[in-house]
């Protein structure tokens, strides 16, 4: 297949599902197109051209190209979080508590989250899972998982909410979870959220916004705002952030875990710097639930990045747990420096962002968010330094994984910004 016809098939994945077509992803969907056109008896070049009047053609491509690789109650913080501080709270609120799952793979999150809920004291609740690949969701309704797909259930839950087939390696979600759990396709750069306004409470949508780009992220935040509730939460990955991509949401801190609400201050401009996607790289799992490719009908454009914009001073970030949680990584640490920006606490900032910077010095992000900090506290020959050491990081690093995170940008334009910066530019 040649690279000029990839790219045109890369092109009709960012126009139809806002599959951004970085280097991560291009090896992949090559491989994938090699493999449908295969099985279709045709050579590469004439299965892409059918690409785009064949809608059940290219869900097959989608459902190939995008990643099911996920566990039970991944990122136990977070799941901590919500059993211990958001349904608590919900609960005492009163009302019908609705979850989604925003790109469900192959089931164990949606299912995750309806085991902790039939586990609260909320009586009335569903759980929304959707997910692009139609294979995603069929998986999902079946409900059975193989031994080797349980990792991260506890024992406990297993035998409560799962029954073993006799004679197989395959285990079943008991029909009073499973019929709990609202299952079907939803493409987010078509579809509205798959709920009425103002009804889901709680929004679990991690490892999925970092293929989007970064229109179509804002665009997907933007639409999220305004159909949940102002005391809705929002999980992302834990490698995810939305410190200057959105501020439609604010960060919250929930025991050992950072979850979102939205901002009931937000403006509804969303004019935000173009290294938005740039937090990505803050570390964490790898990302990876699924690849429930998301929004837009643009395709990627080169843009020169516009100046970082300082953060709202008057806004405070939501600490509902008065005790300090200590960082246990580079991504807990890059959190508590984008929560204190978000509360105008520069200084703290500044600190967070330096140690992050120590606990890995070949995380160019970390650099670079210390050399943004630093130009908001006035320091201007510190932050040339870290914007020279973010430089030499990305010399050090994997390219390809930063370039990833760029979200609509290609690399030179990075390098552009920091080499102008390190001189002072």
């Amino acid at each position: 297949m040649t690279e000029r016809a990839l790219d045109e098939v890369g092109r009709l994945l960012s126009r139809r599902v806002g599959l951004r077509l970085d280097p991560a992803v291009r090896g992949r969907l090559a491989r994938a197109v090699r493999a449908e056109a295969e099985r279709c008896g045709e050579d590469e070049a004439a299965y892409a051209s059918r690409l785009e009047a064949d809608p059940e053609l290219l869900q097959h491509l989608l459902n190939r190209v995008t990643v099911q690789e996920t566990s039970f109650f991944r990122d136990e913080r977070q799941f901590a979080a919500l059993a211990d501080h958001v349904l608590p709270r919900l609960a005492a609120e009163g009302g019908r508590v609705d979850v989604w799952s925003a790109g469900c793979s192959n089931g164990q999150e949606p299912y995750s989250l309806a085991m902790t809920l039939a586990e609260s004291a909320i009586d009335d609740w569903r759980v929304i899972a959707s997910d692009v690949s139609t294979d995603a969701v069929a998986r999902t309704r079946a409900a059975r998982y193989r031994e080797r797909e349980l990792r991260g259930l506890p024992d406990e839950l297993r035998h409560r909410y799962l029954t073993r087939t006799p004679g197989a390696d395959e285990w079943s979600v008991v029909p009073e979870l499973r019929d709990r759990v609202t299952v079907e396709r939803h493409n987010h750069a078509a579809d509205p959220p798959p709920f009425p306004p103002g009804r889901c409470r709680v929004v679990f949508c991690r490892n999925v916004l970092i293929y989007f780009g970064h229109d179509d992220v804002v665009a997907f935040l933007d639409r999220l705002a305004a159909h949940v509730p102002r005391t809705a939460f929002l999980f992302l990955g834990y490698s995810e952030s939305l410190w200057q991509v959105t501020d439609r949401f604010q960060l919250v801190r929930l025991g050992d875990a950072f979850v979102y609400q939205p901002d009931r201050a937000a403006r509804r401009d969303t004019g935000h710097t173009g290294l938005s996607g740039l937090s990505g790289l803050s570390g964490g799992n790898g990302g990876g639930t699924t690849a429930p490719i998301a929004s837009g009908t643009r395709p990627a454009r080169t843009r020169e990045p516009r100046e970082p914009r300082e953060p709202r001073p008057a806004r405070p970030a939501v600490e509902l747990e008065r005790e300090p949680v200590p960082p246990s990584g580079v991504g807990d640490v890059m959190a508590e420096g984008e929560a204190a920006l978000g509360a105008g606490d520069h200084a703290t900032a500044v600190t967070a962002f330096r140690k992050a910077t120590f606990l890995d010095p070949d995380n160019a992000l970390a650099h670079l968010n210390l050399a943004l900090a630093l130009e908001v506290v006035g320091d201007e020959a510190s932050a040339r330094r870290a914007y020279a050491a973010a430089r030499a990081a990305l010399d050090r690093g994997d390219t390809a994984a930063v370039e990833s995170t760029l979200e609509g940008y290609h690399l030179d334009d990075l390098i552009r910004l920091l080499d102008r910066k390190a001189v002072g530019g």
